[in-house]
Protein backbone atom coordinates (compact mmCIF):
# COMPACT_ATOMS: atom_id res chain seq x y z
CA UNK A 1 0.00 0.00 0.00
CA UNK A 2 1.27 3.67 -0.66
CA UNK A 3 1.58 6.29 1.75
CA UNK A 4 -1.50 7.97 -0.14
CA UNK A 5 -3.64 4.99 0.14
CA UNK A 6 -2.52 4.22 3.92
CA UNK A 7 -3.71 8.38 4.85
CA UNK A 8 -6.77 7.61 3.56
CA UNK A 9 -7.64 4.40 5.05
CA UNK A 10 -6.84 6.10 8.43
CA UNK A 11 -8.76 9.19 7.60
CA UNK A 12 -11.95 7.29 6.62
CA UNK A 13 -11.35 5.10 9.94
CA UNK A 14 -11.24 7.25 11.85
CA UNK A 15 -14.55 8.91 10.63
CA UNK A 16 -16.66 5.68 10.03
CA UNK A 17 -18.90 6.00 13.52
CA UNK A 18 -21.67 3.66 14.67
CA UNK A 19 -24.50 5.87 14.34
CA UNK A 20 -27.09 3.79 17.16
CA UNK A 21 -24.54 3.84 19.44
CA UNK A 22 -23.84 7.33 18.64
CA UNK A 23 -27.67 7.92 18.86
CA UNK A 24 -27.17 5.75 22.73
CA UNK A 25 -24.86 8.21 23.92
CA UNK A 26 -25.67 11.76 22.98
CA UNK A 27 -29.06 11.15 21.33
CA UNK A 28 -31.19 9.93 24.37
CA UNK A 29 -32.00 6.24 23.01
CA UNK A 30 -32.00 3.45 25.38
CA UNK A 31 -29.72 0.67 24.56
CA UNK A 32 -32.06 -1.88 24.83
CA UNK A 33 -33.76 -0.45 21.77
CA UNK A 34 -30.54 -0.85 19.59
CA UNK A 35 -31.73 -3.30 16.55
CA UNK A 36 -28.21 -5.13 17.09
CA UNK A 37 -24.84 -4.60 17.97
CA UNK A 38 -21.24 -5.46 16.66
CA UNK A 39 -19.02 -7.87 18.54
CA UNK A 40 -16.25 -9.66 16.25
CA UNK A 41 -15.30 -12.49 18.35
CA UNK A 42 -14.74 -13.85 22.10
CA UNK A 43 -12.14 -11.85 23.38
CA UNK A 44 -14.19 -8.46 22.05
CA UNK A 45 -17.30 -10.07 24.29
CA UNK A 46 -14.96 -10.39 26.90
CA UNK A 47 -13.82 -6.89 26.93
CA UNK A 48 -17.11 -5.01 26.38
CA UNK A 49 -18.54 -7.49 29.41
CA UNK A 50 -15.22 -5.88 31.73
CA UNK A 51 -16.22 -2.89 30.51
CA UNK A 52 -19.65 -3.01 31.97
CA UNK A 53 -18.52 -4.04 35.11
CA UNK A 54 -18.57 -8.27 35.19
CA UNK A 55 -15.14 -9.94 34.53
CA UNK A 56 -16.57 -13.59 33.02
CA UNK A 57 -13.20 -15.37 33.90
CA UNK A 58 -13.50 -14.51 37.58
CA UNK A 59 -15.98 -17.64 38.99
CA UNK A 60 -18.01 -14.88 40.94
CA UNK A 61 -18.90 -12.77 38.03
CA UNK A 62 -19.83 -16.06 35.79
CA UNK A 63 -22.41 -16.81 38.35
CA UNK A 64 -23.40 -13.79 38.80
CA UNK A 65 -24.23 -13.40 35.21
CA UNK A 66 -25.70 -16.92 34.66
CA UNK A 67 -27.83 -15.88 37.46
CA UNK A 68 -28.81 -13.09 35.49
CA UNK A 69 -29.65 -14.92 32.14
CA UNK A 70 -31.89 -17.34 34.46
CA UNK A 71 -34.26 -14.73 36.24
CA UNK A 72 -34.42 -13.06 32.82
CA UNK A 73 -35.68 -16.33 31.08
CA UNK A 74 -37.88 -16.51 33.93
CA UNK A 75 -39.48 -13.48 33.89
CA UNK A 76 -40.08 -13.08 30.24
CA UNK A 77 -41.57 -16.28 30.92
CA UNK A 78 -43.71 -15.65 33.62
CA UNK A 79 -44.33 -12.15 32.95
CA UNK A 80 -43.96 -11.00 29.21
CA UNK A 81 -45.21 -13.98 27.47
CA UNK A 82 -46.93 -16.61 29.90
CA UNK A 83 -49.52 -17.82 27.01
CA UNK A 84 -47.27 -17.76 24.10
CA UNK A 85 -44.70 -20.11 26.54
CA UNK A 86 -47.39 -22.38 26.98
CA UNK A 87 -48.31 -22.76 23.52
CA UNK A 88 -44.56 -23.30 22.65
CA UNK A 89 -42.85 -19.99 21.92
CA UNK A 90 -40.09 -20.57 23.57
CA UNK A 91 -36.03 -19.49 22.93
CA UNK A 92 -34.08 -22.82 21.62
CA UNK A 93 -32.49 -25.36 23.43
CA UNK A 94 -28.76 -23.06 23.17
CA UNK A 95 -30.07 -20.24 25.05
CA UNK A 96 -32.36 -22.06 27.50
CA UNK A 97 -29.36 -23.65 28.38
CA UNK A 98 -26.97 -21.02 28.03
CA UNK A 99 -24.60 -20.54 30.92
CA UNK A 100 -21.93 -17.72 29.60
CA UNK A 101 -23.04 -14.27 28.48
CA UNK A 102 -20.78 -13.74 26.10
CA UNK A 103 -22.66 -16.51 24.00
CA UNK A 104 -25.39 -14.86 24.13
CA UNK A 105 -24.01 -11.70 22.85
CA UNK A 106 -22.15 -13.21 20.11
CA UNK A 107 -25.51 -14.89 18.50
CA UNK A 108 -27.11 -11.62 19.27
CA UNK A 109 -25.19 -10.67 16.70
CA UNK A 110 -25.57 -13.67 14.28
CA UNK A 111 -27.66 -12.35 11.35
CA UNK A 112 -27.70 -15.94 9.26
CA UNK A 113 -30.60 -16.84 8.41
CA UNK A 114 -30.50 -20.43 9.66
CA UNK A 115 -29.89 -18.74 13.55
CA UNK A 116 -32.61 -15.73 13.28
CA UNK A 117 -34.75 -17.31 16.30
CA UNK A 118 -31.54 -18.16 18.68
CA UNK A 119 -30.48 -14.31 17.54
CA UNK A 120 -33.86 -13.16 18.71
CA UNK A 121 -34.33 -14.72 21.72
CA UNK A 122 -30.85 -13.89 22.61
CA UNK A 123 -31.70 -10.31 22.21
CA UNK A 124 -34.24 -10.10 24.17
CA UNK A 125 -32.79 -12.41 27.53
CA UNK A 126 -29.63 -9.76 27.19
CA UNK A 127 -32.22 -6.63 27.27
CA UNK A 128 -34.04 -8.02 30.00
CA UNK A 129 -30.12 -8.81 31.87
CA UNK A 130 -29.00 -5.62 31.41
CA UNK A 131 -32.20 -4.29 33.54
CA UNK A 132 -31.52 -7.08 36.08
CA UNK A 133 -28.19 -5.77 36.26
CA UNK A 134 -28.86 -1.99 37.35
CA UNK A 135 -31.55 -3.13 39.92
CA UNK A 136 -29.01 -5.68 41.72
CA UNK A 137 -26.62 -2.82 41.52
CA UNK A 138 -28.28 0.25 42.87
CA UNK A 139 -25.96 3.01 43.97
CA UNK A 140 -24.59 3.06 47.09
CA UNK A 141 -23.51 6.03 49.07
CA UNK A 142 -20.93 4.12 50.80
CA UNK A 143 -18.45 3.20 47.93
CA UNK A 144 -18.20 7.20 47.55
CA UNK A 145 -13.95 7.29 48.06
CA UNK A 146 -13.86 3.96 45.94
CA UNK A 147 -16.17 5.10 43.34
CA UNK A 148 -13.93 8.48 42.54
CA UNK A 149 -10.79 6.32 42.13
CA UNK A 150 -11.97 4.30 39.45
CA UNK A 151 -13.78 6.67 37.41
CA UNK A 152 -10.76 9.29 37.62
CA UNK A 153 -8.52 6.63 36.75
CA UNK A 154 -10.51 5.30 33.90
CA UNK A 155 -10.94 9.02 32.38
CA UNK A 156 -7.25 9.90 33.16
CA UNK A 157 -6.22 6.75 30.66
CA UNK A 158 -7.27 8.37 27.78
CA UNK A 159 -5.78 11.88 28.89
CA UNK A 160 -2.50 12.97 28.23
CA UNK A 161 -0.43 16.26 28.49
CA UNK A 162 2.53 17.67 26.03
CA UNK A 163 5.40 19.21 26.78
CA UNK A 164 4.12 22.11 26.54
CA UNK A 165 1.17 21.34 28.87
CA UNK A 166 -1.51 21.39 26.57
CA UNK A 167 -4.03 18.02 27.21
CA UNK A 168 -4.77 15.77 24.69
CA UNK A 169 -7.52 12.69 24.15
CA UNK A 170 -5.86 9.88 23.17
CA UNK A 171 -6.51 6.23 22.09
CA UNK A 172 -4.35 4.09 19.62
CA UNK A 173 -3.16 6.24 17.09
CA UNK A 174 -5.86 8.88 16.65
CA UNK A 175 -5.82 11.69 19.64
CA UNK A 176 -7.92 15.07 19.95
CA UNK A 177 -6.20 18.52 21.00
CA UNK A 178 -8.31 19.89 24.27
CA UNK A 179 -8.75 23.61 24.57
CA UNK A 180 -9.39 23.11 27.86
CA UNK A 181 -10.18 19.87 30.82
CA UNK A 182 -12.20 20.63 33.97
CA UNK A 183 -13.18 18.56 36.61
CA UNK A 184 -16.25 18.44 38.58
CA UNK A 185 -15.52 18.84 42.33
CA UNK A 186 -16.81 15.96 43.86
CA UNK A 187 -19.83 16.38 46.15
CA UNK A 188 -18.76 16.04 49.93
CA UNK A 189 -21.24 13.76 52.07
CA UNK A 190 -22.58 16.60 54.13
CA UNK A 191 -23.45 18.34 50.78
CA UNK A 192 -25.28 14.68 49.32
CA UNK A 193 -26.93 14.33 52.45
CA UNK A 194 -28.62 18.19 52.32
CA UNK A 195 -29.28 17.41 48.86
CA UNK A 196 -31.13 14.41 49.59
CA UNK A 197 -32.98 16.11 52.07
CA UNK A 198 -34.32 18.97 50.07
CA UNK A 199 -35.32 17.26 47.12
CA UNK A 200 -38.53 15.99 46.94
CA UNK A 201 -37.77 12.28 45.92
CA UNK A 202 -35.24 12.08 48.16
CA UNK A 203 -33.60 9.30 46.40
CA UNK A 204 -29.99 8.56 46.14
CA UNK A 205 -30.24 7.40 42.55
CA UNK A 206 -31.38 11.06 41.46
CA UNK A 207 -27.70 12.43 42.49
CA UNK A 208 -25.85 11.77 38.72
CA UNK A 209 -23.39 14.28 39.41
CA UNK A 210 -21.36 13.60 42.28
CA UNK A 211 -18.50 13.58 39.70
CA UNK A 212 -18.08 14.72 36.23
CA UNK A 213 -15.57 15.89 33.67
CA UNK A 214 -15.92 18.49 31.05
CA UNK A 215 -13.63 18.11 27.56
CA UNK A 216 -13.49 21.77 25.65
CA UNK A 217 -12.38 20.77 22.22
CA UNK A 218 -10.65 23.38 19.46
CA UNK A 219 -13.31 22.60 16.52
CA UNK A 220 -17.07 21.65 16.40
CA UNK A 221 -16.26 18.38 14.94
CA UNK A 222 -13.48 17.59 17.78
CA UNK A 223 -16.44 17.38 19.84
CA UNK A 224 -17.79 13.87 18.09
CA UNK A 225 -14.83 12.75 17.61
CA UNK A 226 -14.09 13.04 21.49
CA UNK A 227 -17.44 11.61 22.14
CA UNK A 228 -16.38 8.24 19.78
CA UNK A 229 -12.84 8.08 21.61
CA UNK A 230 -14.13 7.56 25.28
CA UNK A 231 -16.92 5.00 23.79
CA UNK A 232 -14.43 2.84 21.65
CA UNK A 233 -11.26 3.05 24.53
CA UNK A 234 -14.05 1.41 27.19
CA UNK A 235 -13.61 4.78 29.02
CA UNK A 236 -17.74 4.83 28.75
CA UNK A 237 -19.66 1.90 28.78
CA UNK A 238 -22.29 2.91 26.38
CA UNK A 239 -24.80 0.65 28.23
CA UNK A 240 -24.52 1.72 31.04
CA UNK A 241 -25.74 5.85 30.02
CA UNK A 242 -28.33 6.81 31.35
CA UNK A 243 -30.39 7.96 28.50
CA UNK A 244 -33.30 10.26 30.09
CA UNK A 245 -30.01 12.39 31.16
CA UNK A 246 -28.55 12.50 27.59
CA UNK A 247 -28.49 15.96 25.97
CA UNK A 248 -26.98 17.72 23.13
CA UNK A 249 -27.33 20.86 22.22
CA UNK A 250 -24.42 21.56 20.26
CA UNK A 251 -24.94 20.04 16.79
CA UNK A 252 -27.47 18.35 15.04
CA UNK A 253 -26.47 14.39 15.06
CA UNK A 254 -28.50 13.91 11.72
CA UNK A 255 -27.05 16.80 9.89
CA UNK A 256 -23.48 16.44 10.68
CA UNK A 257 -23.77 12.37 10.12
CA UNK A 258 -25.11 13.51 6.44
CA UNK A 259 -22.14 16.07 5.96
CA UNK A 260 -19.83 13.29 7.52
CA UNK A 261 -20.53 10.43 4.94
CA UNK A 262 -20.80 13.39 1.82
CA UNK A 263 -17.38 14.66 2.74
CA UNK A 264 -16.46 11.36 2.96
CA UNK A 265 -17.83 9.97 -0.55
CA UNK A 266 -16.23 12.70 -1.83
CA UNK A 267 -12.75 12.27 -0.19
CA UNK A 268 -13.00 8.40 -1.51
CA UNK A 269 -14.15 9.83 -4.77
CA UNK A 270 -10.82 11.60 -4.91
CA UNK A 271 -12.75 15.09 -4.96
CA UNK A 272 -10.62 15.95 -2.00
CA UNK A 273 -7.32 15.73 -1.10
CA UNK A 274 -6.47 14.55 2.47
CA UNK A 275 -5.57 17.90 3.18
CA UNK A 276 -8.75 19.38 2.06
CA UNK A 277 -10.94 16.68 3.72
CA UNK A 278 -9.22 17.41 6.89
CA UNK A 279 -9.82 21.30 6.66
CA UNK A 280 -13.77 20.94 5.71
CA UNK A 281 -13.88 18.47 8.96
CA UNK A 282 -12.24 20.96 11.18
CA UNK A 283 -14.00 24.11 9.97
CA UNK A 284 -17.80 23.09 9.45
CA UNK A 285 -20.25 24.71 11.28
CA UNK A 286 -23.73 22.86 11.64
CA UNK A 287 -26.83 24.64 13.81
CA UNK A 288 -27.49 22.69 17.39
CA UNK A 289 -30.53 20.32 17.12
CA UNK A 290 -33.76 21.36 17.75
CA UNK A 291 -34.70 22.60 21.18
CA UNK A 292 -35.99 19.63 23.37
CA UNK A 293 -38.75 21.62 25.14
CA UNK A 294 -39.20 18.04 27.26
CA UNK A 295 -35.90 18.62 28.97
CA UNK A 296 -35.54 22.32 30.51
CA UNK A 297 -32.66 20.73 33.51
CA UNK A 298 -30.92 23.71 32.16
CA UNK A 299 -30.98 26.74 30.38
CA UNK A 300 -31.72 27.03 26.97
CA UNK A 301 -28.47 28.66 25.98
CA UNK A 302 -26.24 25.87 27.40
CA UNK A 303 -24.68 24.32 24.89
CA UNK A 304 -23.02 21.24 25.47
CA UNK A 305 -23.20 17.22 25.27
CA UNK A 306 -23.78 15.72 28.70
CA UNK A 307 -24.26 12.23 28.93
CA UNK A 308 -24.56 10.48 32.48
CA UNK A 309 -22.66 7.47 32.47
CA UNK A 310 -22.64 4.27 34.87
CA UNK A 311 -19.83 2.37 36.49
CA UNK A 312 -19.77 -0.82 38.58
CA UNK A 313 -18.35 -0.03 41.33
CA UNK A 314 -16.48 -2.96 43.82
CA UNK A 315 -16.14 -2.08 47.42
CA UNK A 316 -15.55 -4.58 50.46
CA UNK A 317 -18.07 -6.12 52.08
CA UNK A 318 -17.89 -4.81 56.09
CA UNK A 319 -17.50 -8.49 57.04
CA UNK A 320 -14.86 -9.04 54.56
CA UNK A 321 -13.06 -5.68 56.14
CA UNK A 322 -13.68 -7.12 59.66
CA UNK A 323 -12.13 -11.06 58.40
CA UNK A 324 -8.86 -9.50 57.56
CA UNK A 325 -9.13 -7.61 59.99
CA UNK A 326 -9.33 -10.33 62.51
CA UNK A 327 -6.80 -12.44 60.02
CA UNK A 328 -4.05 -9.98 61.09
CA UNK A 329 -4.65 -9.97 64.76
CA UNK A 330 -4.94 -13.65 64.37
CA UNK A 331 -1.21 -13.55 62.63
CA UNK A 332 0.30 -11.81 65.79
CA UNK A 333 -0.53 -13.76 68.10
CA UNK A 334 1.50 -16.96 69.68
CA UNK A 335 0.19 -20.86 68.72
CA UNK A 336 -1.38 -22.67 70.87
CA UNK A 337 -3.58 -19.65 72.57
CA UNK A 338 -6.89 -20.27 73.70
CA UNK A 339 -8.81 -17.03 72.09
CA UNK A 340 -6.20 -17.87 69.14
CA UNK A 341 -8.07 -20.83 68.57
CA UNK A 342 -11.76 -18.70 68.91
CA UNK A 343 -10.47 -16.11 66.94
CA UNK A 344 -9.73 -18.56 63.87
CA UNK A 345 -12.68 -20.31 64.14
CA UNK A 346 -14.83 -16.69 63.78
CA UNK A 347 -12.28 -15.93 60.94
CA UNK A 348 -13.51 -19.57 59.16
CA UNK A 349 -17.14 -18.90 59.82
CA UNK A 350 -16.59 -15.28 58.20
CA UNK A 351 -14.71 -16.91 54.74
CA UNK A 352 -17.57 -18.91 54.36
CA UNK A 353 -19.85 -16.60 54.58
CA UNK A 354 -17.12 -14.80 51.91
CA UNK A 355 -17.79 -17.98 49.63
CA UNK A 356 -21.01 -17.47 49.62
CA UNK A 357 -22.02 -13.77 49.29
CA UNK A 358 -18.36 -12.77 47.66
CA UNK A 359 -15.75 -10.59 49.13
CA UNK A 360 -17.09 -7.38 47.62
CA UNK A 361 -20.38 -6.09 47.53
CA UNK A 362 -21.11 -3.62 43.96
CA UNK A 363 -23.55 -0.90 43.15
CA UNK A 364 -23.76 1.12 39.61
CA UNK A 365 -21.82 4.65 40.52
CA UNK A 366 -23.11 7.35 38.25
CA UNK A 367 -20.86 10.02 36.37
CA UNK A 368 -21.66 12.84 34.32
CA UNK A 369 -19.55 13.85 31.08
CA UNK A 370 -19.55 16.99 28.85
CA UNK A 371 -18.30 17.64 25.90
CA UNK A 372 -17.85 20.99 24.13
CA UNK A 373 -15.87 23.25 22.06
CA UNK A 374 -14.11 26.67 23.06
CA UNK A 375 -17.05 28.61 21.81
CA UNK A 376 -19.66 26.92 23.25
CA UNK A 377 -17.51 27.38 26.53
CA UNK A 378 -17.58 30.66 26.34
CA UNK A 379 -20.90 31.46 25.81
CA UNK A 380 -21.87 28.82 28.58
CA UNK A 381 -19.50 30.79 31.21
CA UNK A 382 -20.46 34.48 30.67
CA UNK A 383 -23.63 34.06 29.19
CA UNK A 384 -53.52 9.52 36.06
CA UNK A 385 -55.15 6.91 34.92
CA UNK A 386 -55.65 3.73 37.47
CA UNK A 387 -52.87 1.59 38.54
CA UNK A 388 -53.88 -1.42 36.88
CA UNK A 389 -54.66 0.17 34.09
CA UNK A 390 -51.01 1.64 34.34
CA UNK A 391 -49.55 -1.96 35.14
CA UNK A 392 -51.01 -3.04 32.04
CA UNK A 393 -50.01 -0.24 29.78
CA UNK A 394 -45.88 -0.68 31.76
CA UNK A 395 -46.48 -4.75 30.56
CA UNK A 396 -47.82 -3.94 27.32
CA UNK A 397 -44.82 -1.47 26.73
CA UNK A 398 -42.47 -4.20 28.23
CA UNK A 399 -43.62 -6.94 26.04
CA UNK A 400 -42.82 -4.76 22.89
CA UNK A 401 -39.81 -3.54 23.83
CA UNK A 402 -38.18 -7.09 25.08
CA UNK A 403 -39.66 -9.62 22.54
CA UNK A 404 -40.44 -6.98 19.55
CA UNK A 405 -38.83 -9.30 17.14
CA UNK A 406 -40.53 -12.48 18.78
CA UNK A 407 -44.10 -11.42 18.97
CA UNK A 408 -43.98 -10.15 15.12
Amino acid sequence: MTMATDIKKKLLDEWTFSWPIMNVLIGGRSSIDLPEIQIAGLDEATTFLKSYGYDPDKTHDARLMHAAICEAISFIERWLMPKEWKGGNHPPDDVLLCSDARNLLLWACDRTAENQRRRIWSCAVLRVMHTIAHIEGAFRYSSIDVARDEIVARIQSVVAHDERGDAWVQFDDQRIRLYKLEWKTQKSRDSVLLKLLHKRANVAETIYDMLGVRFIAEHQSDVMQIVKLLQKSHVISFPNAIPSRSRNSIIDPDAFCALVEQLRSDYMMGKLSSEEFQIRMESMELPPPEVDKENLHSGTEYRAIQMTCRQLIRAPRPLTTLRKSLQNELEKMPLGNVFSRHLAELVSVLRNISRLSGDDEFSFFPFEIQVMEKSAWSINTTGKASHTKYKKSQLRAARRRVLNEILT
